[in-house]
């Protein structure tokens, strides 16, 4: 199939970035919002309103559109499985989405295959995550955390039991507090006939648990810059995704390299290079 039409679900600034992105291309883009002062319905070629779990929109959408995408990974797979089940091309597929929207999924999904991380426990299991991990722990939020919200540094029970009030503990991982070097991440793309790429990895400053400066590329080892890579190419290749992800990486004192989040990145894809490798014509074979 031939496609010059690509729905996005959200209509923020990444779904405005897309958009613009996307006359260069000839591709027209449809938003799906509820928000008529959202960024992106100044730049879409067409707007369906609704918010993001509509189904009602979301029909509408699929039925003007080729391939759908979304501005974030905050989105409900329940709501859109039916729409796959019927045919409806989603980039990234559900499925390869889907380890991703919960944090804690995110990182049992990750030691399965075997990639490194901190330790990380369950909310629930706030005692055996202090007397294996020690002070300070870092606790997040499982769902709808971004930017430094919803994730926090305790040293120690007196913060721990203000963080207890606040949240049910089934709404809460615990990871282990990394030292770190320095923080990096890179980009990594997948097509659909499984070719890779993965850019240069760069270092990232946070203020307040917010990027604040982006170093590009990072001053890096060879060896720390493999690591990446590594990480990158074995996810990718596992998953099975066909679109781009973000990794946010831990380096250590010692040179090893981890994985802090894995952010699927829809939007990012007609904003890099790559794009005409990852559809070619935009074409969209939903099996894959």
């Amino acid at each position: 199939m031939t496609s010059k039409r690509v729905g996005i679900i959200g209509g923020g600034q990444l779904a405005w970035m897309l958009a613009i992105a996307g006359r260069s291309l000839k591709v027209e883009v449809i938003v799906q919002t509820d928000n008529p002062d959202d960024p992106a319905v100044s730049a879409a070629s067409q707007v369906v309103w609704g918010n993001t779990n509509d189904l009602a929109a979301m029909n509408q959408l699929a039925a003007l559109t080729d391939i759908i995408t979304f501005e974030n990974e905050f989105i409900d797979l329940r709501a859109l499985a039916p729409l796959a089940e019927a045919g409806v091309c989603f980039r990234p597929s559900l499925p390869s989405l889907a380890p991703f929207l919960d944090k804690w999924e995110q990182r049992r999904y990750l030691k399965d295959i075997g990639l490194p991380m901190p330790s990380f426990f369950p909310g629930t299991a706030i005692s055996e995550a202090i007397a294996n991990l020690g002070w300070p722990l870092v606790i997040k939020v499982r769902r709808h955390g971004y930017d430094g919200q919803g994730t926090f540094i305790v040293h120690n029970r007196e913060e721990l039991r203000d963080i207890e009030a606040r949240f049910d503990p089934e709404a809460l991982m615990v990871e282990k507090f990394i030292s770190f070097e320095r923080e990096l991440a890179l980009i990594a793309a997948r097509s659909l006939e499984g070719d890779l790429a993965v850019y240069p990895v760069v270092e990232t400053q946070q203020e307040a648990q917010v990027c604040r400066r982006v170093l590009v590329p990072a001053s890096v080892s060879n060896a720390v810059q493999g690591q990446a890579e590594a990480i990158a190419r074995q996810l990718l290749s596992q998953l099975g995704l066909v679109g781009v992800v973000g990794i946010e990486l831990f380096l250590t004192q010692e040179g090893q390299v981890l994985i802090n989040e894995i952010a699927p990145e829809p939007i990012i894809l007609v904003t890099i290079p790559w794009m005409p490798v990852l559809f070619p014509s935009l074409k969209c074979n939903c099996a894959a």
